[in-house]
């Protein structure tokens, strides 16, 4: 769901209502399945169809006007440039301070290109993912119905034409501005531009360019004496004189001479007897406006004249009042006409955020009427825009105070149908604003009374969108301004809240200001979730624990109503004797502000080029390798979407990235702009035999391919999978699921704490594996780790380091006799206590059955040993912030460390095991203090597995588990024998593993899926809170499970009992395997 999650992110926000309704179409989708018929499992999708047919074409109408406004645009600035040659080879006479306001043109083109062409990218994408869902479906019921996509891919092959032809328009005026400028450098010398222009004109005896050549010297005298000489000389019509001021009056605007301007427009339009109209208007406001935007671009671009040009004379607003002086009483329907995009005079001054220009046309309009103001900011162009729209699109606060200020009146009319047009506009644009976060826009408009607050045109209330924002200042201000009698109106889609996306986006201080406001607790969304279960879900457990179980729910709707998914079965299937590369984009650590591809900031030459688009290409150096193609940006969640290589000779193969260029001339072609090479061999060398770095990131810069200087770069994160070398792997065997919940003894008979509220036996010990088997357990769990890469045995161990020596060592720097050492000292003779007999001198066949020995707990000789071990250890890392090591004498009935070997050899064939497979994580040994190395991933899990195969009874159940991700890959690929299965914190506060595959219970189940895993154990936590969270893990075909110490609470154990969990792993056996067994006669009873 990230992507739909994400879907309101990658929207132009003022497009937003003429978005393809992709979450719309997702909930269609799923309610046909619902709705198929059990019998025939048909489901019927034709009002998916019909929603998507429908809105497919409302989308290409909308592109398409976009388009068309776009190419008028481009026209436009061709003929500016040439415009009597229909190439651009040949150009007219053109000044550099002209030649700067195209080119100004040009960039504010190229953005507004880009910003269409996003909208197509991201309409694109969502098209194409409901299209593939259906497929999917379709296949899978034997059902196909290729003929709806038809007008789709037309759409696209039409689209694509044009747009090529468009971008090849663009770029062909950007490469003749570029040149032009060039040239004109190149010629003139020191002169000016303005002389050497001056120069061509004087060439010619035409008046007329006589005219213009006192227009671009900006000389009044000569320009207004030429004027009367021409007019008295009576060579041309009065009309075809006006025309020629007109145009005198518009170039001298475009010119930059404003002395000339302002003679032309105060003296010689009055003189002549010329009406002034918009189009002279809007030229003013727009280069005015230009200038202001692109102030710093152009200082440098301008020869001295021209620069000396552009800051001499009258302000442009001085200018401007000048020309607004000349409407006089007709001046109310110059401000109404249109130019060719629907605009008249306000629009452009709203979009370029000139608040002295927008009063001078305000205060004009009045005088025209009472009306006239709000009609001018009230009136469309056609792209359905006002000039209120472009003041909060360009986020210019000043001037939409002086639009709100005029439309007083408005709001205060008895005129209700004008009223609430007013209203829908203004809660819209409240949104948009919401959305771009302008601070001081959403001020002016949270103010206004709560009747502007409710549903926008999307169908969602501006303080939905603020709580989505996770901006707490705007949810704080709407409910100040606003009274909301209501805090629950639910958006459209979903049936979400503003508590509830509060809850889904994890953000903690807009729920708190939600639920001090009253905001209900109790609601249900359209698929019967509750909030408290949406932020479970997704990890954001400290939220989750600040909202009430309303305990009243549905034990079988919401989550556990969610459509079964059987595991997704991947097509690729790996071989035994292959190495693979997986590869994930990007960092998996949350907190790292890092890119999966960044690129550099593109310099002023190249941001005159108008792309098509970027794709990335990755592929291994070997000889047929698949290629993996990636569309920049990346519009996917890439965490459970790796690629990953089959490759023979990891040691001499590298990856490779190229960089890809859509071709602004050919349809499907890409041209390369440059590329990087990471070598993916072994780094072992680096860090001895065996060992490996914790950090799996790595970073490779992309080198231009003629230049090499660097383009940007790619971050990406990668483990590689080597064959086992065992020669005979035992076949697979499915873990059966047994009718109730599996009680495992968590480490044994528990795990060591600092209660002394019960007998604690060492922890991961064969007599603490023996007792929880004797009290209940029907499986024990324990930790399996790898000793020093001199002997590399598997021994069952849960820590990272060992503290027992008085210094933190990680327990692959050691030996097994080093390793055992550290357990047989703590023993006053050398042979540590045993509850059950001397667990070194006999068989564990012959313990249960022995003598205890007599307790030396009262020895000086024993107290004296414990002070020492407690002295020894107190500085290590656990004892410092526990105050305790697990297993150690004086505090637990300590036993010897052991084996896996030895548990598979000597424990009795009906204990089943859960194996934890103990690979160290990165945040542990940021934790302890070490360097982040460990044994080589694939030499640790072999280890494992190879004892696993040679000892492993056929009748014994086993399971094997890992909190690292990377484990459960790699043992998902090595073999099928034993079943995988994640554990994962799932959000548990406080949060220290920042693995964003293991951050939620959504997140866990993705991976699990992808990497087709039996199942999952959670931190208990979320499932106590949410118990209905149980069956959504389960529906999604995996094996649910818990952990942790919320399991040792008897009434915990039976709520998820109740919810139908399979695996309960608990401290306390023999309490809760009582209590799961009284929960279960009483509910056989009930039955």
């Amino acid at each position: 769901m990230r992507f739909g999650l994400n879907y309101h992110r990658y929207q132009v926000p003022e497009w937003a209502p003429f978005y393809v309704p992709y979450p719309l179409l997702k909930k269609l989708l799923k309610t046909a399945i619902r709705a198929a018929d059990p019998a025939t499992n048909q489901p019927d999708f034709k009002e998916v169809y019909t929603c998507l047919e429908h809105n497919i074409n409302s989308f290409g109408i909308f592109h398409h006007e976009n388009y068309d406004i776009l190419r008028q645009r481009v026209e436009e600035l061709h003929n500016q440039l040439a415009p009597k040659s229909k190439t651009l080879s040949k150009t007219k006479d053109i000044n550099c301070y002209e030649l700067e306001n195209i080119l100004k043109a040009v960039i504010e083109l190229r953005k507004d290109s880009e910003k269409l062409q996003w909208y197509y990218r991201v309409n694109k994408e969502a098209v194409q993912r409901i299209y593939a869902k259906l497929e999917k479906l379709c296949r899978s019921t034997g059902h196909t119905d290729e003929g709806h996509k038809v007008k789709w891919t037309d759409l696209e092959a039409d689209r694509d034409v044009s747009w090529l032809k468009y971008t090849g328009s663009l770029n062909e005026l950007m490469t003749a501005i570029i040149q032009i400028r060039s040239d004109m450098k190149i010629q003139s010398g020191n002169k000016s531009c303005l002389d050497n222009t001056s120069s061509h004109l004087s060439a010619s005896s035409d008046p007329i360019r006589a005219l213009d050549r006192a227009v671009i010297d900006d000389d009044v005298p000569k320009l207004s004496k030429m004027l009367e000489e021409t007019y008295s000389c009576n060579t041309t019509t009065s009309q075809c004189f006006q025309e020629i001021v007109y145009d005198l009056a518009g170039s001298s605007v475009v010119y930059g001479s404003k002395r000339a301007a302002a003679f032309l427009l105060s003296e010689a339009f009055s003189r002549y007897h010329i009406t002034l109209d918009h189009r002279i208007l809007n030229q003013m406001i727009i280069i005015s406006g230009r200038q202001q935007a692109f102030e710093e671009y152009t200082a440098s671009r301008m020869c001295s004249q021209c620069s000396c040009k552009d800051s001499c004379g009258k302000s442009e607003s001085n200018l401007f009042s000048l020309a607004v002086e000349q409407l006089a009483l007709g001046g109310k329907d110059v401000l109404l006409e249109k130019d060719a995009f629907g605009r008249h005079p306000l629009h452009y001054g709203a979009i370029y955020g000139l608040p002295g220009i927008c009063e001078l046309l305000l205060d004009l309009s009045q005088k025209s009427g009472q009306e006239y103001p709000a009609r001018l900011i009230m009136s469309l162009d056609f792209q359905r825009f006002t000039p209120l729209h472009y003041a909060v699109i360009n986020n210019h606060a000043l001037v939409i105070k002086a639009f709100l200020k005029a439309l007083e009146p408005m709001m205060q009319t008895n005129d209700e149908s004008s009223k609430y047009i007013l209203i829908d506009i203004l809660r819209d644009l409240l949104a948009i604003a919401i959305k771009y976060q302008y601070d001081d826009i959403v001020r002016l408009f949270a103010k206004f009374p709560r009747e502007f607050h409710d549903e926008s045109s999307h169908g969602e209330t501006a303080l939905y969108v603020a709580a989505r924002s996770g901006k707490e200042e705007y949810v704080d201000m709407l409910l100040k301004h606003g009274s909301f009698p209501d805090l629950d109106i639910p958006e459209t889609v979903h049936g979400w809240t503003p508590l509830f996306i509060a809850c889904v986006e994890g953000h903690h201080a807009v729920a708190k200001l939600l639920l001090d406001a009253a905001a209900k607790q109790d609601i249900h969304d359209y698929s019967g979730w509750t909030a408290k279960e949406h932020a479970a879900v997704r990890g954001h457990l400290t939220l989750a624990g600040m909202l009430t179980s309303l305990g009243t729910e549905d034990s079988l709707g919401g989550p556990a109503s969610t459509l079964i998914q059987p595991i997704r079965r991947n097509t690729q299937s790996f071989r035994t004797d292959c190495h693979y590369l997986i590869i994930n984009l990007g960092v998996l650590q949350s907190g790292k502000q890092v890119k999966a591809v960044e690129l550099r900031e593109r310099s002023p030459k190249e941001l005159i080029s108008m792309n098509a688009g970027f794709l990335m290409e990755i592929s291994i150096s070997e000889r047929g390798s698949i290629r993996e193609l990636v569309e920049l940006p990346s519009l996917t969640d890439m965490t459970h979407e790796p690629f990953v290589f089959p490759v023979t000779d990891p040691d001499r193969a590298w990856l490779s990235f190229k960089f890809l260029q859509a071709s602004s001339t050919l349809a499907k072609e890409y041209n390369l702009l440059g590329g990087g090479t990471a070598l993916i061999g072994s780094p072992g060398d680096h860090f001895g035999e065996n060992r490996e770095s914790l950090i799996r990131e790595r970073t490779v810069p992309i080198l231009e391919k003629d230049t090499l200087d660097v383009l940007g770069k790619v971050t990406f994160t990668f483990v590689i999978s080597k064959p086992i070398s065992y020669r005979a792997i035992p076949l697979a065997r499915p873990l059966v699921v047994e009718e109730g919940v599996q009680l495992v003894g968590h480490r044994g008979l528990g795990q060591n704490t600092a209660s002394h509220s019960y007998l604690q036996i060492g922890e991961n010990t064969i007599e603490s594996f023996l007792l929880a088997s004797k009290q209940g357990a029907t499986i024990v769990e324990f930790g399996n780790t790898t000793s020093h890469e001199s002997d590399l045995v598997p021994v069952i161990y849960h820590d990272f380091s060992l503290s027992e020596s008085g210094t933190d060592i990680p327990i692959h720097d050691l030996n097994l006799d080093q390793f055992m050492h550290a357990s047989n000292i703590q023993s006053p003779r050398g042979d540590p206590v045993s509850v059950l007999g001397k667990a070194n001198a006999q068989p564990i066949s012959t313990q249960v059955t022995s003598t205890k020995p007599r307790s030396r707990s009262l020895t000086k000789d024993h107290e004296r040993g414990t002070r020492e071990i407690r002295d020894r250890m107190k500085y290590t890392v656990d004892f410092v912030s526990k105050g305790f090591k697990p297993n150690t004498r004086g505090d637990f009935i300590q036993d010897s460390f052991t084996t896996l070997e030895e548990l598979l050899e000597e424990l009795p064939e009906s204990i089943s095991f859960n194996i934890e497979i103990k690979y160290p994580r990165l945040h542990e040994a940021i934790e302890a203090g070490v360097a982040p190395v460990a044994i080589e991933i694939n030499t640790f899990i072999d280890k494992a597995l190879e004892r696993l195969f040679s000892y492993g009874n056929k009748k014994r159940t086993i399971i094997l588990s890992s909190f690292t991700p990377e484990i459960c890959i790699l043992l998902a690929i090595k073999q099928q024998t034993y079943p995988v299965m994640f554990i994962t914190n799932a959000g548990k506060p406080p949060v220290t593993d920042r693995e964003m595959r293991a951050a939620s219970i959504q997140s866990a189940v993705r991976f699990a899926k992808r990497w087709n895993l039996s199942g999952l154990v959670f931190a208990s936590e979320a499932l106590v809170m949410c118990p209905r969270l149980v069956r959504y893990v389960q529906r999604s075909g995996l094996i649910c499970g818990s952990y942790g110490s919320q399991n040792n609470i008897p009434e915990n154990a039976k709520t998820q009992a109740a919810a139908g969990i399979d695996i309960i792993m608990a401290d306390r056996v023999g309490l809760i395997a009582m209590s799961l067994k009284g929960y279960q006669k009483q509910a056989k009873s009930q039955a």
